[in-house]
């Protein structure tokens, strides 16, 4: 599926292929609060790794949305940095 210019493709799609394009990450931010009364909450920064599994559109007739099914991982384990600043993700362990 083409989007701006980029290709994506499914994980049964890059079996078939010489090039991968089915990882995909998702910058994640929310605000914490620790209770109720909390009037200082904390900018939180969350970034999640996956594997596209499955892509879909859908068609409202004045325009289109394109839907991701991901398989997710879990990003407290399953993530790190090398010694040069690479992330390395453990595809293997999904969440």
């Amino acid at each position: 599926y083409d989007i701006n210019h980029y290709s994506f493709y499914t994980k049964s799609q890059d079996a078939n292929s010489s090039v991968q394009n089915s990882r995909v990450s998702v910058d994640s931010h929310s605000n914490h609060f620790c209770s109720v009364s909390d009037n200082n909450p904390v900018q939180a920064f969350m970034p999640y790794y996956g594997v596209i599994e499955e892509i879909w559109e859908l068609d409202y007739c004045e325009f289109r949305v394109v839907v991701f099914k991901c398989l997710w991982v879990n990003g407290n384990t399953k993530v790190r940095k090398d010694k040069i600043g690479f992330t390395l993700v453990d595809l293997q362990k999904v969440a």
